[in-house]
């Protein structure tokens, strides 16, 4: 007898007896990873489906989210994102927020997902603020200006590009500051770059590169936010 010959017997067995099933291919669940963003809603698998098994959906009924109050209403294309393993899970990195009205807010979130409770907003007037450098899946742990952590969309975040920056070996402190005022520290070394914190008195010492770029000075702001502020009111100690 053949080998082919003994085993089709005993598969035949073994199906007669319930041991053995033909199933079918399970099909993919299409659509985006789940995102802030109102507009787009995507088809999840629900926490209690049918089944009764928690994680499997029962009967292929996909639950939906409708987006929730502060969830922006406009999609725009996938945030660069640079992924530095080498740097570390530490909020290292500084964002600011894209695709946001004027006015409007993105949600920050106890987790990263949807599904998880806003703790804080982010609005543009806001300017920079600190966030991990790695996104985990599709979002980015962040330290809001007011204190409050939690991940936003990383769609919605871009980067602040900090290539070629100068190291901050030298200290200031604030000149022709009025008590109560502030000096911008922006995006860039000239006005035309959008600001990303602030400087006060109050914040005494001031970290800043030693050499000035253009009349610009290289400083982190009170909130740790690196940028850029105007020479003429700064003076080294």
């Amino acid at each position: 007898m053949t080998v082919a010959k003994s085993i089709v017997p005993a598969l035949a067995t073994l199906a007669a007896a319930g041991w053995l099933v033909a199933g079918q291919p399970t099909p993919a669940l299409a659509g985006p990873a789940g995102s802030d963003a109102g507009g787009h809603l995507t088809p999840r698998i629900a926490t209690e489906p049918a089944s009764g098994v928690r994680g499997h959906p029962g009967s292929g009924a996909a639950t939906v989210r409708p987006p929730g109050p502060g969830d922006p209403t406009a999609s725009g294309p996938y945030g660069e994102v640079v992924h530095q393993a080498q740097r570390g899970p530490g909020l290292v990195c500084a964002y600011r927020i894209k695709g946001v009205r004027k006015g409007g807010f993105l949600n920050v979130r106890e987790g990263a997902g949807i599904r998880h409770a806003p703790v804080a907003k982010l609005r543009p007037a806001d300017g920079g603020f600190s966030g991990a450098c790695t996104a985990t899946g599709g979002w980015i742990a962040v330290k809001t200006a007011g204190g409050t952590s939690g991940y936003a969309a990383a769609r919605y975040l871009r980067r602040l590009d900090l290539s070629g920056r100068p190291s901050l070996s030298c200290v200031y402190r604030l000149r022709h500051v009025r008590k109560g005022s502030f000096l911008n520290v922006r995006e860039g070394a000239g006005i035309h770059h959008a600001p990303v914190g602030k400087l006060r008195r109050a914040d005494g010492n001031i970290a800043g590169a030693c050499d000035a770029t253009r009349g610009w000075v290289a400083v982190d702001s009170g909130d740790g936010i690196p940028g850029w502020a105007s020479a003429r009111y700064l003076r080294r100690m």
